[in-house]
């Protein structure tokens, strides 16, 4: 069975690393990486909450189901049958 969780995908060619989706992140699961983008450093956090969304002034952040792996009582989570 799949798994998938609601996570932000930060578009890197238009991010400017302005920090103000790492700043709105409560849980602290994003950070300005070595590429000069924000990064989704730990997916397993994330409570899908969508606060790092409206403060980008580039409106490079969407949410997306990603196909992933960890604890699914934190965030929102779907599993299709494969």
């Amino acid at each position: 069975m799949a798994r998938y969780k609601w996570l932000p995908v930060i578009q890197e060619e238009l991010c400017t690393a302005c920090n103000a989706c790492v700043e709105a992140c409560g849980p602290k699961c994003l950070e300005i990486g070595n590429e000069s983008y924000a990064v989704l450093t730990n997916p397993d956090i994330c409570g899908s909450e969508e606060h790092c969304i409206a403060p980008c002034p580039e409106e490079c952040i969407q949410m997306q189901w990603v196909e992933c792996e960890g604890n699914t009582a934190r965030g929102k989570w779907k599993f299709e049958d494969a």
